[in-house]
Formats: C-alpha cells, structure tokens, sequence
C-alpha cells in the first residue's frame, strides 16, 4: 500500500470526500480540512494534523496512533472505535464526536478533559478559569 504525501492527499480531497482505507502515516497534513469526509480505515500514525478540521467526519476505525492532533477540531465526528493511542490532542475540540471505544490517550491527557470536550466543547486539556 503506498503512503499518501500532503499533495496527494490535497489532490484528492479535490476530487472525493472518500478517503476510506488509505495510508497517510507520517504526512505532514498540518490545517487540512477534512470535515465530512469519509476516513473509515484510514491509516494517520505518526501524521501531523495539527489545527486540522474533521467536522462531521467517519473516522470509525481510523488509526490516530502517535498523530499530532494539537488544536484539530473534531466536532460532530464519528471517532467509534478509532485508536487515538499516544496521540496528542491538546487544544484539540471533541464536541459532540463518538469516542464509543475509541482507544483514548489517557496516560497523556486525563479522560475526564477528554469528556468535559465532548460534552461542552471546550479544548482538551486547556485550563479553564
């Protein structure tokens, strides 16, 4: 399976919002907006999504193992059963997104952080006066 580059994965962001099953570990997709895109399968280890948008979007089964998902916004996204392992997501928003046994990085940031953005929006482990 070849590995997508940032051009490629623009490239065919252009043309499909179908990004099922494809390999994009340790692209560099800093600010890509994949909101409502279909990413069932995908593969993202290692990627850097920092500020990246997955509004709306079927992230079920999507590996985010070790991803930088600092400030990504994943509002109303499908993370069911999706491995967010090692992943980090600071400043990351969850609001309203399914983390139905999603593998959660909660040796880095505590699940309760992680709950307090599904439920309000706030950002993950962002202190709140």
């Amino acid at each position: 399976m070849v590995t997508l580059t940032r051009k490629e994965v623009l490239e065919q962001l252009a043309d499909t919002k179908d990004l099922r099953s494809k390999d994009m570990r340790k692209a560099n997709l800093i600010k890509i907006d994949f909101s409502g895109c279909d990413l069932r399968e995908a593969n993202f280890s290692y990627a850097n999504l920092k500020d990246a948008s997955f509004r709306e979007a079927d992230l079920r089964g999507t590996s985010l193992w070790s991803a930088n998902l600092e400030g990504a916004d994943f509002t109303g996204a499908n993370l069911e059963d999706a491995d967010l392992d090692y992943s980090k997501l600071r400043g990351a928003v969850l609001f309203r997104a399914n983390i139905r046994r999603a593998s959660l990085p909660t040796e880095l940031i505590p699940r309760e952080d992680i709950m307090a953005s599904v439920e309000t929006g706030c950002k993950v482990g962002v202190k709140r006066f």
